[in-house]
């Protein structure tokens, strides 16, 4: 597989997967950025013999995550509650539900601790299956089933 098809078929896996695991897009950008500019330079060194490429890959997303707020001093604000751009055919009162509805499960993500965000992420952000999240992390898939389990419960619990 070339750089451009792994670019054009994991991106949006990594961005989400690097969103949820932030709370913070322009910080998923960035670091979606350096996974990819990554990936790109370490191409040939992924060896299938050693794990599958999704495995692969989201040990590379986990390293730049934690590389990137080792190196960055500065504070950022979200602006995901910002008003888009652009014009996307909504009424402004369904904008503001979607922003609100956005909120409130940005809240709920951030009342999760670590591991049960990092699980979270991994399988709907980077639709991984639970094998291969238990192999990143270093845990049974069962374990990954039951800490996603008590994740969703306390997500459905704050959002009701």
């Amino acid at each position: 597989m070339n750089f451009e098809d792994i670019f054009d078929k994991y991106f949006d896996r990594v961005y989400k997967f690097i969103n949820i695991k932030t709370l913070n897009h322009m910080d998923a950008e960035d670091i979606a950025m350096l996974v990819f500019e990554k990936v790109n330079n370490k191409l040939d060194t992924y060896s299938p013999d050693k794990s599958s490429f999704d495995t692969w890959l989201f040990s590379i997303v986990k390293n730049e995550i934690a590389s990137f707020y080792r190196k960055k001093q500065v504070t950022t604000i979200s602006i995901d509650t910002a008003s888009p751009l652009v014009d996307t055919g909504q009424s402004p009162e369904e904008i503001v539900q979607m922003s609100d509805e956005r909120s409130d499960l940005r809240l709920a993500l951030a009342s999760l601790n670590d591991r049960e965000r990092t699980i979270i992420a991994y399988r709907y952000g980077a639709d991984m299956k639970n094998t291969d999240i238990g192999d990143l992390l270093g845990i049974s898939s069962e374990n990954v089933g039951v800490v996603l389990f008590r994740a969703l419960k306390k997500l459905k619990a704050e959002l009701t």
